[in-house]
């Protein structure tokens, strides 16, 4: 018990002698920089990121019908973005004898995206930017809106039965033996019409009934326009 007390009262006894500091400060030129190397080979720098349908989608040869302009556009890059020189190329190609006017990103993107379901490589345009001829509100050819165009060794009907699936569309078909083209708009309401008026008349649209129309519309986001549903389809 003694010798337990001695200890507890030795240990609780304050030092009388100096303490020396364990841990001694550091200044920055004490720290020598590592070799390079040192700890293995340097990295490289990441990849870009790359879209695997992105990456696989080709170019598109569009082609103007009545100025025998043409480009080959490849609208997206490797990482899935647009690219907006080749917008701006669609457009110039687009362009009617006013000169070039831009086209809205998105109606480049549906038509590029139409491209790729029928697996079409050139897209033939019939009307893109049309400058306004009277004092009434622009239509959505004078906004840079619309395009009228075929796709090659694509039936017409099919091209526009494709395009009525999409939401916030505006799609016409022109049926006519002399035109046969298909119209495509983008708007927030889809409407589709058929259109039976040769070259240089107009007659009055025919409405085409669109029972989902509402649902379809409501569905709509960002990716809807995206070139993902590669199906060749009968043509």
């Amino acid at each position: 018990m003694a010798l337990a007390s001695l200890l507890f009262v030795a240990d609780c006894e304050p030092y009388a002698g100096e303490v020396a500091p364990l841990l001694q400060p550091v200044t920055p030129s004490a720290v020598a920089a590592p070799e390079p190397g040192a700890f293995g080979p340097p990295r490289p720098e990441p990849p870009a990121l790359e879209v695997a349908w992105a990456k696989a989608l080709p170019a598109l040869r569009v082609e103007c019908a009545n100025t025998g302009a043409q480009a080959e556009v490849r609208l997206y890059d490797d990482d899935g973005s647009v690219n907006p020189l080749a917008v701006d190329a669609f457009s110039q190609v687009a362009a009617d004898a006013n000169g070039p006017f831009p086209l809205q990103e998105r109606v480049v993107r549906l038509a590029v995206k139409a491209a790729r379901y029928f697996d079409a490589k050139t897209l033939v345009v019939v009307s893109g930017y049309r400058k306004p001829r009277t004092k009434a509100p622009p239509d959505h050819h004078a906004k840079g809106e619309a395009l009228d165009f075929r796709l090659p060794g694509v039936d017409y009907r099919k091209l526009a039965a494709y395009l009525r699936s999409l939401p916030r569309v505006g799609v016409g078909v022109y049926t006519d033996s002399r035109t046969r083209y298909v119209h495509l708009d983008v708007r927030d309401r889809s409407f589709h019409w058929l259109d039976a008026s040769p070259p240089g008349v107009t007659w009055r649209e025919a409405a085409l009934p669109d029972a989902k129309q509402a649902a379809r519309d409501a569905a709509y986001t960002d990716e809807s326009d995206l070139p993902l549903d590669h199906a060749v389809a009968a043509r």
